[in-house]
């Protein structure tokens, strides 16, 4: 199976990303799909001004060549018999007035410079450029699809990506910085490797290119050899670079310049890296338990008892695990109403944030990256609210839950490499908010799309990956039932994205809600809150 789009967008993103505007103003670089759009336009722009260039060049050029094909004429006539030639009055005079009138104006149209509307013109497109940090991201996700799928970096940049053949490759430019993200966090197995395969692309590249924007040899390998010894193969970093020319002897000194300083690592991965068992399920690539037995229980079935609208109209339930309560119901939303949820939050979508219990703050997180936007939004039409109250008497009536509190919901998109790290929903803090509703109860997740590749939702506790499936609703409780204790079991994440978008919207209730429907049987034994947060 042959896909396009991946492989020929990362070199893009990789070597300009353009800007996606949100209301209020704020740049996206990479986690947005419409930026990626805008990003191909500005390509265009960039690529039209360059051969623009390039044809003003042309010109001038075979200006220049039609000038010396002029010049050169008196020189093949004079050629064999040049004092025969100069002997000529007519040929003694026009050689006198050439060299004295021609050749200042041939100088000056030579040093006259060319193309400046196109030189000025992509400077300004380049004002709106990425910057280091909008590189780091988008080499970052790369990473999270490469650890969480198990890639071979080699395969990766021929378009061989988690079974999938997508057409286009990656370059040695996009290879080397690929590498460079990968030193800079201490990953010199996966640096070394990356490297490896620039070293490939870049005898495959023409020779004039490489000299005036592409990566060179020396790069590489000077790169190479400190992931080899930081590697701890420093004998065969010593090796390689006397063996290469550019070096010689003098690899001996370099080598051992390496070993005695150890680099430093200037990039965090540690939100990225989720660990064996999410690995394991976000590469099964099906929706099942990897323990069967647990299965043998679990069936579909419809529910047309949970409330006096499913009896009208009964909901096609899969049961995915018992102990925790984890569900699926099928067609919970239709098409019409996941096309005005995605046109009422597009405008307002915003780069997700994580709270910081240590300073009380909101900020961007590398464990968590989408765009969303909580719904309504302030700036909601009130016809459109509507379709945000059905929606929650719908939880109700299928969940058979109270949802009073918190009636927002949060709509989330992700874009290439976009992911969620495993994490739980409940808080496990003690606020002034939490003491009026409780904690998290329990989580509904819609989803709104059907994914390309990648992006599942996985719990590493239970076994349990999710395939995304378009109007389905993904519900399970963070608390037990009996006690209200917190059910660590409900660890959940998303799988990196691979291709395509993904949709989901979240609809939290809250355990206070729930007091005189599902009193609580015995005391919680594990509710001693980590944090407490005052106001």
């Amino acid at each position: 199976m042959i896909r396009s789009n991946l492989l020929f967008m990362v070199p893009i993103i990789l070597g300009l990303t353009s800007m996606a505007v949100g209301y209020k103003g704020r740049i996206n670089y990479v986690t947005s799909a419409e930026a990626k759009m805008e990003l191909l336009e500005k390509d265009k722009k960039l690529i039209i001004l360059l051969n623009s260039y390039a044809v003003k060049l042309q010109d001038k050029i075979n200006v220049l060549k039609r000038i010396a094909k002029e010049f050169r004429k008196p020189l093949k006539a004079a050629k064999g018999r040049e004092e025969v030639y100069l002997f000529n009055p007519l040929n003694h005079l026009s050689l006198i007035r050439q060299m004295h009138e021609d050749w200042e104006p041939v100088e000056k149209f030579m040093q006259q410079s060319v193309g400046q509307g196109q030189i000025a013109s992509i400077e300004k497109l380049r004002r709106d450029l990425p910057s280091q940090n909008d590189l780091d991201e988008a080499s970052q996700a790369m990473f999270r699809i490469v650890d969480a799928y198990g890639l071979e970096p080699k395969k990766v940049a021929r378009g061989l990506v988690d079974g999938v053949q997508y057409s286009g490759h990656l370059s040695a430019s996009d290879c080397y910085a690929l590498a460079k993200f990968s030193f800079k966090a201490g990953k010199y197995q996966i640096a070394s490797s990356w490297l490896n395969t620039a070293n490939n692309f870049l005898l495959k590249q023409p020779r004039k290119y490489n000299e005036v924007i592409g990566v060179s040899n020396m790069d590489i390998t000077l790169l190479l050899a400190r992931s080899l010894v930081a590697n701890g193969n420093v004998s065969i970093a010593r090796e390689m670079l006397v063996n290469d020319s550019n070096f010689g002897e003098a690899g001996n000194a370099l080598a051992r310049h390496f070993y005695e300083n150890t680099p430093k690592t200037t990039v965090s991965l540690e939100s990225c890296e989720s660990g064996g068992v999410f690995n394991k399920l976000c590469r099964s690539g099906s929706r099942r338990q990897l323990n069967e037995s647990k299965t043998t229980r679990l069936h579909c079935r419809y529910n047309a008892t949970t409330s006096p609208f499913l009896r009208l109209a009964p909901l096609r339930i899969e049961e995915l695990s018992l102990d925790p309560y984890v569900v699926l119901y099928h067609n919970v939303l239709s098409d019409a109403e996941i096309e005005k949820l995605v046109r009422m939050s597009g405008p307002f979508l915003e780069r997700t944030m994580v709270f910081r219990v240590e300073n009380r703050t909101e900020q961007i997180a590398s464990s968590r990256t989408a765009d969303g936007v909580w719904l309504p939004h302030k700036y909601t039409e009130y016809y459109d609210q509507e379709v945000l109250r059905r929606i929650n008497q719908r939880v109700g009536d299928i969940t058979g839950l109270n949802m009073r509190s918190a009636k927002k919901m949060q709509f989330m998109k992700y874009g290439f490499g976009g992911h969620f790290v495993p994490h739980h929903d409940f808080f496990d803090l003690k606020t002034s908010y939490l003491e009026a509703v409780g904690d998290r109860f329990a989580t509904v997740l819609f989803y709104l799309n059907n994914v390309e590749h990648g992006g599942a939702t996985v719990f590493p506790k239970i076994n349990l990956i999710v395939q995304p499936q378009k109007g389905s609703a993904l519900f399970w409780h963070n608390l037990d039932g009996e006690s209200y204790d917190y059910d660590k079991r409900t660890l959940h994440g998303a799988c990196p994205l691979i291709s395509g978008n993904k949709l989901v919207m979240t609809r939290w209730i809250y355990e206070l809600d729930q007091m005189f429907l599902l009193p609580a049987v015995l005391p919680p034994r594990r509710r001693n809150f980590s944090k407490t947060i005052s106001n």
